[in-house]
């Protein structure tokens, strides 16, 4: 038995001294791993044809994140094979594999070879050859971002392609490629001179390819001339290609009301219907989407016809491309079901249903439902001087203001007035003369209002309103500079990604100013959005037709204090960098 505990204690002994690592104490390592290159394939060779190349290093190194982070350019048919040997790096090239003739080769190894204790990744790590008689040394850099946001992104794959096709970017692989740091930041080494399109794409797949709506493309127009004269930074602005347009979803399965969602603005679209006489139909339009409230004399199934100037396909008789309308039909859906069940209230409330009373209820008939617990009133911020604004979950046809009451304290206010919203029918405009600090409440008798298919309020409903004090407010003055006079433009003032209010305007001068008041106290971010077809939205670019998206410029502002009044300066050529100095 004791030999059997000196035996384990000088296995443990000896694996004590067996274990590796750094010593304890002393300054921290903070020097990257470096090449020995006595004992490397040589850098910057010419006329190379070797199978492998070995990078011995001065410590010891581990290797990670190879497949995304050592890019060969002009890629390779075959991924290599990079193993960790001792403390060499081989990359072996796949036996298959056909380098081609008088080309520069560039392997940028990325942050893939690291120290071993403490993780420092070997910097600037490349490796250049050539099958030919020279080295290529031209090259240039630049910067990809996002062209919404104006936010640079990392590993996007930029590439530079000799074909100048369109369809080279969703085909080919490129002849070059390189990747973007962190920063946004790209660069190109050891190019030969020629004509070459520049496209970034953000490569989901890593196949150097283009795959159209599913992936963001950037791109430089018209292509670039790579020689000793290209200077400056070539900046590009990723986003998403602008898709064909397309129904993204319809629903057509409760009675009333056929929603249709599309995959773009629906200015442009042509719906028609198709219901029996004596219908009610009633229209109500989206960013995005088309709202088509109905009621029916009778219930029977209808139609509906939709079309729009991109639709079209190819007619096999003509050869030629003619427009065509796409077909929605709604199936038949018994209207007494919705009039009892559906009923009118808030929009932002969840309803609550009324109980059916016992009288005339016949023998063996369901007892009614137990009402739900009446939900607590909501109380809403409300600025002086500006409308209160009502939404509810179904179209109004009728308001009855007779059964209206609004309450300031206990005493009822008569001077008020409610107005319809043409544009948005489930929604109407109170105003009246708010006094700043006090609460009203707004109370809805029964029979105040009327929905679309003539039923009546059922339920009363109640809503407080808390009238924000002035001096708790602020306001903001934007002076835009830089501006294209002539050119029409939307400012928007966000509110942590949502927007306060915007106002659309055409430039007639290269400045121009806009005065808020009445804000709630935030930090707000300015966006300016370079609307070239005045169509009042931001619209992304379409790589087909050579268009790159609309410009937006954005700047975050000084916090906004109550009872303050902020002069911001605003250029129309904000960069990335300016906004991080801000």
């Amino acid at each position: 038995m004791q030999k059997l505990c000196l035996s384990l204690i000088l296995l443990l002994a000896l694996a004590s001294c067996a274990r590796q690592g750094a010593p304890a104490g002393g300054p921290k390592d903070t020097r990257p791993p470096q090449v020995d290159s006595l004992h490397s394939t040589p850098n910057f060779t010419t006329r190379f044809d070797q199978r492998t190349i070995e990078l011995k290093f001065d410590e010891w190194v581990v290797l990670s994140d190879v497949t995304t982070q050592i890019v060969i350019s002009p890629p390779l048919a075959k991924r290599p094979e990079v193993l960790l040997k001792g403390r060499k790096v081989v990359l072996t090239f796949d036996k298959n594999e056909v380098l081609r003739p008088n080309t520069t080769y560039t392997i940028n190894y990325g942050t893939s070879v690291k120290d071993l204790h403490e993780g420092n990744p070997a910097k600037d790590l490349r490796f250049v050859f050539s099958t030919g008689e020279f080295i290529d040394s031209l090259g240039f850099s630049g910067q990809v971002v996002d062209a919404f946001t104006g936010e640079p992104v990392d590993n996007i794959s930029v590439l530079l392609h000799e074909n100048l096709a369109d369809t080279a970017v969703r085909k080919e692989r490129p002849y070059y490629f390189t990747r973007t740091d962190k920063s946004g930041q790209y660069r190109f080494q050891n190019l030969r001179s020629g004509v070459f399109q520049v496209v970034a794409i953000e490569d989901t797949d890593q196949n150097l390819k283009w795959d159209g709506e599913i992936e963001k493309i950037a791109f430089q127009e018209p292509s670039i001339l790579i020689s000793d004269s290209l200077k400056g930074l070539v900046a590009l602005k990723l986003f998403k290609n602008q898709p064909k347009y397309r129904m993204q979803s319809q629903q057509t399965g409760r009675y009333g009301q056929a929603k249709l969602v599309f995959n773009g603005p629906i200015d442009k679209l042509n719906l028609q219907w198709q219901t029996p006489p004596g219908a009610k139909v009633l229209l109500e339009s989206a960013k995005d989407s088309l709202y088509l409230w109905y009621d029916l004399p009778t219930d029977t199934s209808w139609n509906m016809l939709v079309s729009h100037p991109e639709w079209v396909r190819l007619d096999s008789a003509s050869g030629q491309n003619l427009p065509y309308t796409d077909t929605i039909r709604v199936k038949k859906i018994a209207r007494a079901d919705f009039m009892e069940k559906h009923q009118l209230g808030f929009s932002d409330v969840t309803a609550v249903g009324s109980a059916p009373t016992g009288r005339g209820r016949s023998q063996g008939a369901p007892a009614p439902v137990a009402k739900p617990a009446q939900q607590p009133t909501k109380t809403m911020n409300q600025i002086s001087g500006q409308p209160a604004i009502l939404s509810f979950n179904y179209p109004l046809q009728t308001i009855d203001t007779s059964l209206w009451q609004l309450w300031l304290d206990t005493v009822q206010v008569k001077k008020f007035v409610v107005r319809a919203d043409t544009l948005h029918p489930g929604k109407c405009e109170l105003v009246t003369d708010w006094k700043q600090g006090k609460t009203y409440m707004l109370t809805l008798l029964p029979g105040a209002i009327t929905d679309f298919w003539g039923k009546p309020l059922a339920d009363t409903l109640r809503r407080n309103f808390a009238i924000t004090e002035e001096k708790q407010l602020g306001a903001l003055t934007v002076n835009l500079e830089k501006l294209q006079p002539g050119m029409s433009y939307v400012f928007e003032l966000m509110n942590n990604n949502n927007p306060e209010t915007r106002r659309a305007f055409t430039a007639d001068a290269d400045t121009h100013q806009l005065m808020f008041t009445l804000l709630p106290v935030a930090t707000y971010t300015g966006r300016l959005l370079e609307d070239q077809n005045n169509n009042g939205r931001w619209d992304t670019g379409n790589f087909y037709l050579k268009r790159q998206p609309e410009r937006i410029f954005s700047k975050k502002l000084d916090p906004l204090r109550a009872n303050w009044s902020l002069d911001v300066q605003f250029s129309a050529e904000t960069t990335v960098a300016q906004k991080r100095n801000q």
